[in-house]
């Protein structure tokens, strides 16, 4: 049998394999399904061979079958508007589209549309599972329906028919697997920006709370060096109110371009907030980490920064350094790192500040 009632449980990823059973086979020679006494209210318009026949779903259909299938096919008129199937409601019949269009509906959301010659009905009816889409005419249509014993009966007796149906859902399997991906795409995108820095473009506070326990515990388990610093834009506050928060976005930005153009391609940043970033320098000792994060310092303090065409006072930061130390986690580093910028405010700003360094210069009140 080339579809079987035990379809349902078919894994339409062997869909080729069916197809390539089916085109070996020949078909066997038509049973008509046992006619069935209708009641004056089963009783419907009936189709014609020549109808058929141009239908594409059953192209290539002998004419013996054709003749077999006319007196179960029936006709079904819809009203633009009028629904045909309901999400979540049981299916037990193909409908073929003669003339007209379907639209296949999510949460009253078009999805898709079925136009002339097309089928729909078919999943729930092969899954044995209730419809997962809304199916409505979209403009007035005219469809033939197969019921249950009619389409099986169909499906065995008609080779072309069957393997018109698989091509037909292995197509729409392959659309739906494209949508899939956009899907993925627009997530990861969405993802993307929940833990991303809109300003500076760098990550964020909730990427760096996710990833950063991570980056310790990778670097413990290997036994290799990190180092974390604590940066912040010094006296931030009066640029917002001297200049406007315009101004002091300018500032930011134009910090976070010179954090990119001189940290090392193996590191990394996030503004963690406000004026705030952290640093990140993977497999490096103190004496490197002290390298990058002065030469960091002195290109902001060297820089001259402007806001609209017109120029901004002098910019420093000040850096809290610390190495990461056996046993412990990211929360202590953070703290850490967050203790030894307190110590660069103290002693003076525009600092890089290290556990183990002596202070210098006068004690100042931390105002960040």
């Amino acid at each position: 049998m080339l579809l079987a009632r035990g379809a349902p449980r078919i894994f339409w990823g062997e869909v080729s394999r069916v197809i390539h059973v089916s085109f070996a086979r020949k078909p066997s020679q038509p049973t008509p399904p046992a006619a069935r006494r209708e009641s004056a209210r089963d009783q419907v318009s009936r189709v014609s061979v020549a109808v058929l026949r141009e239908l594409q779903s059953l192209q290539g259909t002998g004419d013996q079958i054709l003749d077999a299938l006319v007196p179960r096919a029936r006709l079904l008129q819809l009203a633009a508007g009028q629904r045909l199937l309901r999400r979540g409601e049981p299916n037990l019949r193909v409908y073929i589209v003669i003339s007209g269009q379907l639209r296949v509906e999510l949460d009253d959301s078009p999805l898709a549309f079925i136009e002339q010659g097309e089928t729909v009905g078919e999943l729930s009816l092969l899954a044995g599972s209730a419809a997962t889409a809304t199916v409505a005419a979209e403009k007035p249509a005219q469809l033939l329906v197969l019921d249950e014993e009619t389409f099986w009966w169909l499906a065995e007796s008609s080779h072309e028919f069957s393997v018109g149906l698989l091509v037909r859902l292995a197509k729409r399997m392959r659309s739906n697997n494209d949508a899939v991906q956009e899907n993925i795409a627009l997530r990861r995108q969405f993802e993307q920006a929940a833990l991303s820095d809109a300003l500076t473009g760098f990550r964020n506070r909730r990427w760096l709370d996710q990833t950063l326990p991570r980056i310790v515990q990778r670097h413990l388990h290997a036994s290799e060096p990190l180092c974390i610093a604590m940066m912040d834009v010094d006296h931030f506050k009066q640029v917002n109110d001297a200049y406007g928060h315009a101004a002091g976005d300018a500032v930011l930005l134009q910090v976070g371009q010179l954090v990119r153009a001189n940290l090392r391609p193996a590191d990394f940043a996030a503004r963690i907030g406000g004026e705030e970033f952290v640093l990140v320098f993977p497999q490096t000792s103190m004496p490197g980490a002290i390298s990058a994060a002065e030469r960091l310092r002195e290109a902001i303090a060297d820089a001259a920064f402007d806001y609209d065409g017109h120029p901004l006072p002098q910019v420093t930061v000040s850096l809290g350094l610390v190495a990461l130390e056996r046993s412990a986690n990211s929360l202590e580093l953070l703290a850490r790192a967050d203790d030894a910028l307190y110590a660069a405010k103290q002693s003076g700003r525009n600092r890089t500040e290290w556990p183990g360094r002596d202070a210098s210069g006068p004690k100042l009140n931390p105002d960040r």
